[in-house]
């Protein structure tokens, strides 16, 4: 049996159904440091001739630097520039729980989970669909609203083939997937 070494929680916060939205929660000083937020995932709509109307759209990215995830995802953004700022778009954006595992290897590692986990549903991405992660990793994911106080107890549609835990065992090349349930208030 092989070590599960990289164990990460991921919080995400959303959804922000504009870049303007997700700006202000990001200005916000007194509750977040943005240049924490490593993790974006988009849903929705997109503009143009071609696309359908009704379709969801999807995009998982990553922000490595430490400057800024506004800096990154932004209206020029080559996916996102694409989207319609309506009622349909959803922008969650996730940061390492603990700040210490806030480092370009994991960060990659996560995305390359997500990736070739969820492929299927991500429409807007090419790159390691077919990639594994390097070595086996264990991914919690918590999804709280905008106020960071409330978790969101069932998630919204455009996430909720995300699972809450993730692992990726590399001994059998397998992925194993799992959503959490509350089983009483303390």
């Amino acid at each position: 049996m092989e070590d599960i070494n990289k164990t990460f929680t991921i919080q995400w916060v959303g959804p922000f159904h504009s870049l303007m939205e997700m700006n202000q929660y990001l200005g916000n000083t007194e509750t977040c440091d943005e240049g924490l937020f490593s993790f974006y995932y988009f849903c929705g709509n997109k503009k143009g001739k071609g696309h359908k109307k009704n379709y969801f759209y999807r995009y998982f990215g990553i922000h490595k630097r430490i400057d800024s995830i506004k800096m990154r995802l932004q209206s020029r953004h080559e996916h996102f520039r694409d989207f319609i700022e309506n009622e349909n778009l959803d922008i969650w954006i996730g940061t390492f729980a603990c700040e210490k595992n806030q480092m370009e290897q994991n960060i990659e590692d996560v995305e390359t989970l997500f990736i070739s986990t969820y492929g299927d549903y991500l429409t807007e991405n090419d790159r390691k669909k077919n990639s594994i992660p390097r070595e086996s990793i264990c991914i919690i994911n918590l999804w709280y609203k905008e106020s960071e106080n409330q978790q969101w107890i069932r998630k919204k549609p455009s996430i909720n083939f995300f699972h809450d835990v993730l692992i990726y065992e590399k001994e059998f090349n397998q992925i194993l997937v799992a959503n959490l349930t509350q089983i009483k208030n303390q």
